[in-house]
């Protein structure tokens, strides 16, 4: 059972051309090999692959990936979108993964996954209850991790995760189903993942979008302010 066609996959293609053309877009195939080696995004056709590059600017790579699942009953496909910004200034950022908040069951098993602490700003409010972050570096995490930068974050991932959204039943056969967006932030990367039963509407990516420069900005700013 494959739940994306080729005839989907096609008009998604068009779509794409026309968003490109709106955004100013220019076709990044050629950044393939280098998504493949610098990010751990597993096995799936990527394409298409756009990009944006101007001056003073990271630069911005937009890209679907195809992904598959298999089961008992067959396979299933869907898409999984992706908003990826890249420094080109002088920066080092803080490395860290945050999803929405999950059951402290799933934190563990997914901080003991990555080598890292589950982490908190000693805040308190929404961004802590809402968000989970894992870093290994704490204290530089929290320091990137400025009130414009959360509120960004609450807005890309505070609805994404919950103890009470996790399903602990096996289907008996494959859906097509949805990951939870996920952002990862590398030494000089920002990259957001989104994979939902419908491949995402070009508008909202347009919003994930500014969401993104916005986040990139925040988390540039704290990474070069000058020590008090």
């Amino acid at each position: 059972m494959r739940l994306w066609s080729r005839r989907q996959s096609t008009s998604r293609a068009k779509a794409w051309q026309a968003f490109a053309a709106d955004l100013e877009l220019e076709d990044g195939s050629e950044l393939l090999g280098r998504l493949r080696e610098h990010l751990d995004l597993g096995p799936g056709e990527i394409a298409p692959i756009y990009t944006l590059a101007r001056p003073a600017q990271p630069q911005l790579v937009l890209f679907d990936q195809l992904r598959e699942r298999s089961g008992p009953t067959g396979s299933v496909s869907s898409l999984r979108s992706c908003v990826l910004l890249r420094a080109r200034a002088q920066v080092e950022f803080v490395s860290m993964r945050i999803t929405g908040r999950l059951n402290p069951v799933l934190e563990a098993i997914e901080a003991g996954r990555t080598g890292s602490s589950r982490i908190d700003t000693a805040r308190g409010g929404e961004f802590d209850d809402t968000v989970s972050v894992y870093a290994r570096d704490e204290e530089g995490a929290r320091r990137l991790l400025t009130a414009p930068a959360q509120g960004v974050l609450v807005r890309l991932l505070g609805g994404a995760g919950s103890p009470l959204d996790i399903d602990d039943s096996i289907p008996d056969t494959v859906t097509r189903s949805a990951g939870p967006p996920v952002v990862v932030i590398g030494s000089r990367d920002v990259l957001l993942t989104l994979e939902e039963p419908e491949p995402v509407a070009f508008e909202r990516l347009t919003d994930l979008t500014a969401d993104m420069m916005s986040l990139y900005a925040a988390l540039l700013a704290a990474a070069t302010a000058q020590p008090r």
